[in-house]
This record gives C-alpha cells, sequence and structure tokens, in this order.
C-alpha cells in the first residue's frame, strides 16, 4: 500500500501526502500540489523514509498499510478546508498506531482560519483581526452572520482554503460583499488592518515553527497592502536600502527582530500546539505584530533567484536543520549522541 520507497528498507520515517481531489500526478509523489506544504523538500535526498500517497477512496480500494516499522509518521496534509476527507482517513489508519505523529490529522482539523484567529486572540503585543467563516454563500444568511459579529468595514474576502494572497478583494460594505459572493461556496473575511510602516511602504515576514526553533524566511516589502513575491522584482530590487534591511533580519535564523516582537512568537507557538506551522504578519507604527494567516500550508520554497536576493540562501540551512531535528533525522542542537 506504499506508493514508494525512497530510503532502505530499514526507513523509520513515513511521509504522508494527499487530497480530496487527486492532485499527485505523473508518478511525482511528493510533488503534491493544493492543500500542503511543500516543506518535504528540506529533507535529503540520502534520507531515510517512505511515502504513503492517500485519496479520498483510499479505504474502499482495499487493504491497509502496515505502520509498525515506522517509529515517526509525517502528516503533509496541511489543509482542512480543501482536504478533510483525506484527514478524515489518516485519522483512521493511524489508530492504534504507538509511534510519533507529527502535525496529527485532529490538529490539522483544528486549523481553519477563523479557528485560528479564536485561539491567538488575547496574546500580548499581537493584533488578531476579526476573522468570521460564512457558509453557504447566500446573501441573507451571510447578512445576518456579518450583523450578529459586528465586522467592521472594509474587509478582505477570500474563498475558503486558499491561499498565497489569493483573495476575492478589499471589501468595503455589506451591499458590495453580498454581491461579491459565490453560492454554494463557504467564505473567510477579515477586517483590515492597516500596517503600513511610517516611509510609505508595507512589510510582510513569514517565519516557522519547528519544533521549538523559529525560523525567519523572509521579508517581503512593496508599495501595496496584498503583498506577493513578484514585488521583490517589481519594488524590492529597484531599491537597495529594502533588500539590505532583509538581509540584515536574516542574519539571525530566528529573526533579528525586538525581543517584544520574540515574545510574540513563543506565546504563538504555545497557542497553536503544532509541530510545524507558519505564520505571516505585519509590524503596525506602534510596534504590535499584525497577524495575517497562521497555519501549516505555507510553502518555503521556491528561493527567489536573482542575484540581488542571493542573500536568501541563508534561510534555508538552519530550517533544513531544524526540520530534520523536529522529524528525528539528525539530534536537537545540543543533544548528546
Amino acid at each position: 500500500m506504499l506508493a514508494a520507497q525512497r530510503g532502505p528498507a530499514h526507513a523509520q520515517l513515513l511521509v504522508v501526502v494527499g487530497a480530496d481531489i487527486d492532485r499527485l500526478a505523473n508518478g511525482e509523489g511528493l510533488r503534491q500540489i493544493g492543500g500542503a506544504t511543500d516543506l518535504w523538500r528540506l529533507l535529503r535526498d540520502s534520507d531515510a523514509f517512505d511515502e504513503l500517497h492517500l485519496n479520498k477512496r483510499f479505504l474502499r480500494q482495499g487493504g491497509r498499510p502496515d505502520l509498525s516499522p515506522y517509529t515517526t509518521v509525517l502528516n503533509l496534509i496541511t489543509d482542512p478546508d480543501q482536504n478533510h476527507q483525506v484527514l478524515e482517513i489518516l485519522g483512521k489508519l493511524l489508530r492504534g498506531f504507538r509511534g510519533r505523529v507529527i502535525n496529527p490529522p485532529e490538529a490539522i482539523m483544528r486549523t481553519g482560519r477563523d479557528r485560528i484567529a479564536t485561539r491567538l486572540t488575547g496574546i500580548d503585543g499581537l493584533r488578531v483581526p476579526r476573522t468570521i467563516r460564512l457558509r453557504g454563500g447566500k446573501p441573507a444568511v451571510v447578512a445576518n452572520t456579518v450583523e450578529r459579529a459586528g465586522a467592521q468595514f472594509p474587509v478582505i474576502l477570500r474563498l475558503a482554503g486558499t491561499h498565497m494572497g489569493n483573495i476575492v478583494g478589499l471589501i468595503g460594505s455589506l451591499d458590495e460583499l453580498q454581491a461579491a459572493l459565490i453560492p454554494g461556496s463557504d467564505h473567510i473575511i477579515t477586517e483590515f488592518v492597516d500596517f503600513q510602516s511610517a516611509d510609505g511602504f508595507y512589510r510582510k515576514y513569514r517565519i516557522y515553527f519547528f519544533g521549538q526553533r523559529t525560523i525567519l524566511r523572509h521579508q517581503l516589502i512593496s508599495d501595496g497592502w496584498n503583498i506577493h513575491v513578484r514585488d521583490r522584482a517589481r519594488c524590492m530590487a529597484q531599491q537597495p536600502r529594502l533588500c539590505k534591511e532583509e538581509a540584515r533580519l536574516l542574519l539571525r535564523p530566528e529573526g533579528d527582530f525586538a525581543p517584544a516582537i520574540h515574545a510574540v512568537f513563543e506565546a504563538v507557538r504555545e497557542r497553536l500546539a503544532l509541530d510545524f506551522v507558519g505564520m505571516d504578519f505585519g509590524i503596525d507604527r506602534g510596534g504590535d505584530v499584525v497577524l495575517f494567516e497562521a497555519n501549516a500550508t505555507m510553502n518555503y520554497f521556491p528561493i527567489f533567484t536573482d542575484p540581488k536576493f542571493a542573500y536568501l540562501q541563508m534561510c534555508v540551512p538552519p530550517a533544513q536543520q531544524a526540520f530534520r531535528e523536529m522529524v528525528g533525522l539528525v539530534p536537537a542542537a545540543g543533544a548528546v549522541a
């Protein structure tokens, strides 16, 4: 029942991928797209692990994999909105498993945008914009939900389960919101918080938590609030000081932030209680962290290849070390071998 064996027969790590809608094409295995992270790319070619590929028909196809040879299962099915069914299947397969499960499916089930916002509300130094799930896309029902929640416009509207800055739009009124709904779909609205810096630019940061380690992935800077990686070439590359600013932050693997910012990171890690999770955020003019999103689905790759951004390679070795420590492929830093 294993789709592939990447390492020797004695591999003790099992990596699980899958999707409700089949996206594993051409035998590419871990090159899963949609509803899953690409953190598997932090593993080395020499690392011993096997792969298990799930789809929503898995249990009907007969037989169950024997998980007893494995000491660790790494779950890379990370989006509860896109892949609810395969997460449930994985939960059934893991019943009775005696080893360690990294990001168990039941923990991932609790990581929708609205639920994460609720869990992180109340942390000192962290602004969590009100985030509301709108079910079904019916205008009258949505209006009632928004009014009962007391949401303040403008809001960012997106379909549930979408990532990578993919939004429907910045919505200024209830009428505009109702007109933008897609019937039959769940939506998420998030109150917009202005995080523009004093110099007129907007800064978006991404960090990862791997076990007890914090790793800064990047600081993207743009002249608009909906920041994408393409803003590197469009905005940052034209202003070397912005590149130097990001490079300075990356000199510390966890990010060269003020102590108060690192205190927020530690509080978020404790609240989320996931083995690995990424967080996108801004910092407002008062120095508070503004939460954009936190989930286990965020990608780490690709690394931008423009020579102006060669310094970004600094973020790969510490992430690889932290990730491989987390899955037990190398001793934790400071551990006695």
